[in-house]
Order: structure tokens, then sequence, then C-alpha cells
């Protein structure tokens, strides 16, 4: 592995992010006191996907100390979007999961960015879209060896 492929890589995955999510609508609610900051709806994004995961598990995901990643839960807590609670068996283990009402926002914002994704997306040929998809799986499948 050579110096620009590293450069590439550093690169082009967060311009990729940047250039199909920077204008997509965010998580908004007409209620004001639940908006969330762009922690809280990559939290929600993530317990989604990972729902009931110990707090070192999302705290790995997104980057985050325990202590600045309590006061995000605490926060979604309080608009009633997640549960945390304390594994039975260890004590020392709490685990975070989403919220009926939770899963319901995080789910309605998936439908929200899969139609907006479309559209960003239909710009590319049938081939180059089967392509792109082909690499997101890849990724996908890279990112799971690596945890593992």
């Amino acid at each position: 592995m050579d110096k620009n492929f590293v450069i590439q890589l550093l690169k082009t995955l967060p311009h990729l992010m940047y250039k199909l999510f920077h204008d997509l609508k965010k998580i908004e609610s007409e209620d004001i006191e639940m908006r969330l900051n762009k922690t809280q709806k990559k939290t929600l994004l993530i317990l989604y996907t990972e729902n009931n995961s110990s707090m070192t598990q999302i705290c790995r995901i997104m980057n985050m100390e325990k202590g600045s990643f309590s006061s995000v839960v605490d926060g979604l807590i309080n608009k009633n979007l997640v549960l945390r609670e304390r594994d039975k068996k260890d004590r020392r283990k709490v685990h975070i999961h989403l919220t009926d009402k939770g899963s319901s926002l995080v789910e309605n914002e998936i439908e929200n960015i899969r139609i907006r994704l479309e559209d960003k997306l239909d710009i590319l040929s049938p081939e180059d879209l089967k392509q792109f998809i082909w690499a997101i799986e890849i990724l996908n499948d890279i990112t799971n060896k690596l945890q593992g």
C-alpha cells in the first residue's frame, strides 16, 4: 500500500459522504423540543442498525469518549428517543436502544434520505449505479472484517 493510496482514501471517503449527504433535509420536527444536533442524529442512525448495543460499542463507532457520549445519550433520553439499561449479568455494562418513538423518527428519516439519494444518483448511468452499489457492498464487507 503506497502513500498515494492512503491520501486517496483519506480524501475520497469524506468527500463522498459530503457529496451525498450535505444538502439532504435534516431530521427535523415541528416540536422545538425535538430538534436534534448532528451528534444526536448520527447516534440515532447508528442505534437503528446497532440496536441494544453497549455504550462502549457505540462510543467506539462514534469515535467519542464515554463522558462526552453520556451527555448525548442523556439528551436523547430526555426526548424519549432512547433508553439506557444496565446489563442484568454484568452491572458494569450499559446498553442503549431506541424507543418506538426513536425508531419511528429514524425510519422516516431513512425514507427521506432514500428518496433524495435516488434523485441525486439519477445522474449516474445504470452501469455506474450498479458499480456504485457494488463498491458500497464491498466497503461494507471490508468494514465488517476490520471490526472483527
